[in-house]
């Protein structure tokens, strides 16, 4: 049985079939629904990562703001006003200040009955000894002019 006519061949596998053709656009709507799907979930784990960053910092800031809220209320209290105040050397008309120095050697020693010059009790200390506060802004301002100075 030979013949002239050569033996039908397998059919070659052609690319551009129709049936090969419809599998590799179906192939490529798939890769690319999977690569847009999975860019849009890195996405929306990194949004809602950094929201929660944002939250976070949120509630700190209002956690400060809170206790900045509980620091001016009490500030703005009369008595802290007034330690404010006595702090920076004011006093009420009248009132006598006593203001309490850390005294050095020779004004210890000068306290327990030893004889010391006048030269060697620090100016400050002398200063507040001998000066009548009669009390009131003016007189806290001129005392810390003179403290400013010296």
């Amino acid at each position: 049985m030979s013949t002239s006519e050569p033996k039908a061949s397998r059919a070659k596998v052609h690319l551009g079939a129709p049936d090969r053709l419809i599998w590799l656009v179906v192939g490529a709507i798939v890769l690319w629904g999977v690569w847009a799907f999975g860019s849009e979930l890195m996405l929306n784990l990194r949004l809602s990562h950094e929201v929660q960053t944002l939250r976070d910092g949120n509630a700190q800031l209002a956690a400060s703001n809170d206790q900045t809220r509980k620091e001016v209320s009490v500030a703005a209290s009369p008595a802290a006003m007034e330690e404010a105040a006595r702090k920076a050397g004011f006093a009420r008309p009248g009132e006598q200040v006593y203001v309490i120095v850390k005294p050095s050697d020779s004004a210890a020693a000068a306290a327990v009955g030893e004889s010391v010059a006048p030269s060697t009790v620090p100016r400050t200390v002398a200063r507040k000894a001998t000066t009548k506060h009669a009390g009131g802004v003016i007189d806290a301002v001129e005392q810390w002019w003179r403290n400013l100075w010296h």
